[in-house]
């Protein structure tokens, strides 16, 4: 998945990514794989956090496919800044950080 420093990409399993892509299409947009593969692009996988743990803070993370561009946009902060962990930049958009 080039172009998009992604912390998560470095900790998901075969499994992760299979589970991803079984969909086809980006949870954000919807775009299809078929659609985007026409454009010369593909499905990337990143993660959304499905839970948190308030005890010892740690998350539980869930595998999603997404297209280049909303992969890009799930990794931007609230100043428009890339940063490799998603969950980050979720939380300076919802100032919540």
């Amino acid at each position: 998945m080039p172009g998009i420093d992604c912390n998560y990409l470095r900790l998901a399993t075969e499994e992760d990514l299979s589970s991803a892509l079984a969909d086809a299409a980006c949870v954000h947009c919807g775009a299809s794989a078929a659609e985007l593969l026409r454009k010369g692009e593909l499905l990337e996988v990143c993660a959304e956090e499905f839970a948190s743990d308030i005890t010892d803070g740690g998350r539980v993370l869930t595998p999603i496919a997404l297209c280049p561009g909303c992969h890009d946009r799930h990794h931007r902060d609230a100043r428009g800044n890339h940063n490799p962990c998603q969950i980050k930049a979720r939380l300076s958009r919802e100032m919540l950080d």
